[in-house]
């Protein structure tokens, strides 16, 4: 469970639910984003070093989400993180994944 603040109050504005799936994949990886409102969210790939393989730039409609991450199958075998933010950065959301 992860709440959006808003910074000028400083007030919840958005409750999410992140969940990313498979943990362990070949060729496709999904984040499912539950949310009680829009929003805007950022999803970054990086691999051990930190580098950014991958980063995009979502809209989160109210209700459940399902984003897939694209041409995941052309990364090497490896561990992987994926982290989903919120427009000022923030991390709402971690997971190691793992590249067969």
């Amino acid at each position: 469970m992860y709440f959006s603040v808003d910074e000028s109050t400083g007030k919840s504005n958005t409750y999410m639910e992140i969940a990313t799936y498979p943990e362990k994949f070949t060729d496709d990886i999904t984040v499912e984003i539950s949310a009680d409102s829009e929003d805007h969210c950022i999803i970054v790939l990086s691999n051990q070093m930190g580098r950014i393989l991958r980063m995009m730039g979502v809209n989160v409609n109210q209700g459940k989400n399902q984003i897939h991450v694209d041409n995941v199958n052309a990364l090497d075998a490896g561990i992987y993180q994926l982290s989903v933010k919120n427009t000022n950065s923030n991390i709402l959301y971690s997971s190691i994944l793992t590249k067969f």
